[in-house]
């Protein structure tokens, strides 16, 4: 009886650690940005130089509660109006991007050569509503001290903005002359 207890003693210490190692190895590594020089794009348009600096600050005001997340900064030469005989002097327009206590970011901007008067922030990479959330569940479960196999469905049902998971089991049996009273189980399955 004992044996059975350390060996389901093991395996749950065996699975523990193998569930924190895969989270562990799971996360996303941290990317490293360098400075990099500006690029013309084959459209006219320019690659901006970056130039990573910990100890950069904005030109503008930062709401209360926001991150800066990354500053910007661009000069652009105004095509020249043929009617006004000589060419237009350049702009400078600061950029901010910051992340809000919400979770979401905005784009603040202002130039030192005048107001800006008019912009669009356009979120493409969280535009897209997030995936419906998978609430079905199916598998197998196998109890490692007997040998014995079982299966499984479950159901993640919404309550009151938390989350209840019902479901139902159908293992195997084995008749043994040692009923300890305890039998743990390692399962296995899929969301649907």
């Amino acid at each position: 009886m004992m044996a059975r207890l350390k060996l389901l003693l093991l395996s749950a210490i065996a699975l523990i650690a193998a569930a924190a190692f895969g989270w562990w190895m799971g996360q996303p590594k941290p990317v490293q940005e360098t400075a990099a020089p500006e690029q013309r794009q084959a459209d006219g348009s320019l690659k901006l130089e970056r130039q990573p600096d910990a100890q950069a600050k904005p030109k503008q005001r930062i709401p209360p509660k926001a991150k800066v997340e990354r500053l910007s900064r661009v000069t652009v030469q105004p095509a020249a109006i043929a009617e006004a005989g000589k060419p237009c002097p350049p702009v400078t327009v600061d950029m901010t991007l910051v992340r809000e206590s919400d979770g979401g970011r905005r784009v603040l901007a202002s130039s030192p050569d005048g107001q800006v008067v008019g912009g669009l922030d356009i979120p493409v990479e969280t535009a897209a509503p997030p995936p419906e959330p998978k609430r079905w569940a199916a598998g197998v479960s196998w109890a490692p001290a007997d040998s014995t196999a079982g299966v499984w469905i479950e159901r993640d049902v919404p309550v009151f903005n938390q989350v209840v998971r019902a479901g139902i089991e159908v293992n195997q049996v084995r008749v043994d002359t040692f009923a300890t009273g305890i039998e743990g189980r390692l399962k296995l399955g899929l969301a649907f």
